[in-house]
């Protein structure tokens, strides 16, 4: 009987890692999965918006073509030799670039930017909430553990006529009670015999 019970709970106790390990697999594959349709978005939005800069930078490299429009622009002829070669580029490992420049381990902003934002937010208007929070757990033993262990004390005490007294009936419980008087807890009258 003892190695059935001891085999239940081995086997109660991989059922139990099986299924968070399961969860937790599932999690890590929905947030990469999400990650992923991210990036594609980031890579969507890149792609166009290279194909639009590119679209409008097309009349400019035209122009740049003809010999009496780049010599005209003097000092500023480096902008069609530039144009020309960012025209040669490919719009899709431009995109791909964009989207690997992009991606930081914090989401869409750069951890530091949300450090730096959250050390200004604490010693700004946080500083008062932070400590108000610390106050709060120091506080939270000295208070509230008490309460919570005078209620479930008396739960236990119901939970305990319950079970063990119930069954004789609320007279006996309010005779055998230590506490209990003629009346007992719970409010019942008793019958002499």
């Amino acid at each position: 009987m003892y190695a059935t019970r001891s085999f239940g709970l081995v086997a109660s106790r991989v059922a139990l890692s099986t299924s968070a390990a399961c969860v937790i697999s599932l999690v890590l594959s929905l947030w990469l999965l999400l990650f992923v349709l991210s990036r594609i978005h980031m890579l969507h939005i890149s792609y166009s918006a290279h194909s639009q800069k590119r679209e409008d930078e097309r009349w400019l490299l035209q122009q740049c073509d003809i010999h009496e429009f780049y010599h005209n622009m003097k000092q500023h002829s480096s902008l069609c030799d530039d144009l020309s070669v960012t025209s040669r580029n490919s719009l899709l490992l431009g995109a791909v670039q964009h989207v690997v420049d992009h991606t930081y381990l914090c989401g869409y902003t750069p951890c530091h930017e949300l450090l730096d934002a959250t050390i200004s937010w604490l010693l700004g208007k946080g500083l008062a909430v932070t400590a108000l929070v610390a106050l709060a757990l120091l506080l939270f033993p000295t208070l509230f553990v008490p309460i919570l262990r005078s209620n479930m004390n008396h739960l236990a005490d119901r939970r305990m006529h319950q079970l063990y007294n119930a069954p004789y009936g609320t007279i006996h419980y309010g005779k055998s009670h230590p506490w209990g008087g003629e009346d007992g807890d719970t409010g019942a009258h008793t019958h002499r015999m």
